[in-house]
């Protein structure tokens, strides 16, 4: 082989080495950087609320009802998908809840528009008609979200009463085998 086939064997040789690297660290950058975003989305969303709430506390007028029901409404949906989510973890069943909640998460999203488009009105008298009139559909969500966590509760398997009951039996039983094998055998050794 000449010297300019070597040459170009190892410019390719090199530059595939310099573009897997470049993909390999391409990839781990990316699911760094997607990792600390599923990390800190919990808590910057927990900072946003937390704001949100000492707006409502510290906000008077028509302002602090929409605030308060922008609470209201992301807790109650938060406390849901927190619920779902360990209820699907542990395996119980849910059956329709988990679609019943991705609409009324839905419907919370649009909500929610509204009601920065309710905060954000300048005249105080139609920021009181849309807390009154999105408050009652805020609280529709709210119940409704609530009643998902009851559904789910109540669908809850119980800590297992009958399980106990019948191990509590199986182990008198075992025990009471075990005494009388043990008088037996002492018996045995008495002869």
């Amino acid at each position: 082989m000449d010297f300019g086939t070597v040459f170009l064997i190892l410019m390719l040789v090199i530059i595939a080495i310099v573009v897997g690297v470049a993909i390999v660290m391409g990839v781990l950058i990316r699911r760094g950087v997607l990792g600390l975003v599923k990390i800190s989305k919990p808590k910057y969303e927990s900072a946003k609320r937390n704001a949100l709430k000492a707006r409502a506390e510290t906000s008077t007028g028509p302002v602090a009802e929409i605030l308060k029901q922008r609470v209201a409404l992301a807790e109650s949906l938060e406390a849901t998908r927190r619920s779902l989510a360990v209820a699907q973890s542990t395996g119980q069943y849910t059956g329709n809840l988990e679609q019943i909640f991705n609409t009324l998460q839905q419907t919370g999203t649009v909500m929610e528009h509204q009601l920065l488009v309710a905060q954000q009105e300048p005249d105080p008298a139609v920021q009181g008609l849309y807390s009154k009139t999105l408050g009652v559909q805020v609280e529709q969500i709210t119940q409704t979200a609530k009643g998902v966590r009851n559904a789910l509760a109540s669908a809850a398997a119980p800590a297992g009463d009958v399980d106990l009951k019948d191990l509590t039996r199986t182990l008198e039983i075992e025990a009471t085998m075990l005494k009388n094998w043990s008088a037996t055998y002492t018996d045995l050794g008495k002869d």
